[in-house]
């Protein structure tokens, strides 16, 4: 049995971590902490969480928890990370793991001195929809790639404690939007970008609220990152791959359970391939789970995590963010 705790009582908790554990016989949640301790006894009223902690440290030190989920602003992710892991925990961290990639290092040593794994939350990665990209790059059925372009624009209008506007907490569409294609690309072209173009439009607060980056890889690959957080609208997402022989669309690549399609072209024609309506969190806790149970390694690997704060710390450079 994997027993969870919560560092956070997150709006995206009962979606990334609640519901899937329900369907999963070996997955329970254990405990909750909040900043508000008042907070976290209503959250585990309202979603059944046996045990509250009157804080994060109290939580730690359950001899009952295996796996501790954060789902903190940005800017708490590599001290509460660090810490769970020197308590004996193993991590799932929602993205971006870290601000920067000084901290992605000094994480990955003290997850490799605990022995416990630290695994950033790319849900998508886990769906059968992305690794069906996959096996079409890789099959060769649209020829060499040519670019890969990452979309994705989610309103988030300016509130007051909106931490998606606060540079300090990690906001911005970079860190908050801009994590996923970059590491759909590199994961799709399973290399580092050479090179990286990128600029960026800043709100009154300071973040960037949208990024446009162009990076370059060895093998000649272009990949495009177009990231936007307006103040109104509907989430709009998009992977595009074109090849030398064909193309191919996939619509809602991060969360392709709400109705994602692939549309592709190619030699072998035109046709299109819906997605598995069960969650991308389903799979990414059922994925975490065969990890700590040593059946799987862990995905993303801390050294892949590593890399993609990395590159979005040039990609900041490159901006001047």
């Amino acid at each position: 049995m994997i027993r969870i705790g919560l560092l956070g009582a997150a709006w995206i908790t009962p979606m990334a971590i609640l519901k899937p554990a329900e369907l999963l016989a070996d997955v329970e949640v254990t405990a909750v902490a909040a900043r508000d301790p008042q907070r976290a006894h209503e959250y585990a009223l309202e979603h059944g969480i046996k045990h509250v902690e009157a804080d994060y440290r109290a939580l730690l030190a359950r001899i009952d928890i295996d796996l501790v989920y954060i789902a903190l602003p940005v800017s708490l992710h590599a001290q509460w990370a660090g810490l769970a892991l020197a308590a004996g925990k193993h991590v799932l961290c929602e993205k971006p793991l870290v601000m920067n990639a000084q901290e992605a290092r000094e994480l990955a040593l003290i997850a490799q001195s605990s022995g416990k794994h630290l695994i950033e939350a790319f849900h998508y990665r886990h769906h059968p929809y992305f690794k069906r990209i996959q096996a079409i790059v890789a099959s060769g059925e649209l020829g060499t790639i040519r670019t890969i372009t990452g979309r994705l624009h989610v309103p988030v209008p300016p509130r007051e404690g909106q931490i998606r506007h606060d540079p300090e907490m990690g906001g911005g569409a970079l860190m908050d939007l801009g994590c996923y294609p970059l590491n759909m690309i590199r994961t799709l072209c399973g290399d580092e970008p050479e090179t990286i173009n990128a600029e960026a439009i800043f709100g009154t607060t300071g973040v960037d609220l949208s990024i446009k980056a162009t990076l370059t890889f060895a093998s000649g690959v272009e990949g495009l990152i177009d990231c936007a957080m307006p103040e109104t609208g509907e989430l709009e997402g998009e992977l595009i791959i074109e090849g030398e022989l064909g193309r191919l669309h996939a619509s809602k690549p991060i969360l392709p359970h709400l109705g994602g399609v692939l549309h592709i072209e190619s030699p072998q024609g035109q046709r299109e391939e819906n997605a598995d309506p069960q969650s991308t969190f389903f799979y990414q806790l059922q994925v975490v789970a065969n990890t700590l149970q040593g059946d799987s390694p862990a995905v993303p690997s801390i050294q892949d995590s590593v890399a993609n704060a990395t590159v979005l710390d040039a990609i900041r450079k490159a901006a001047n963010i």
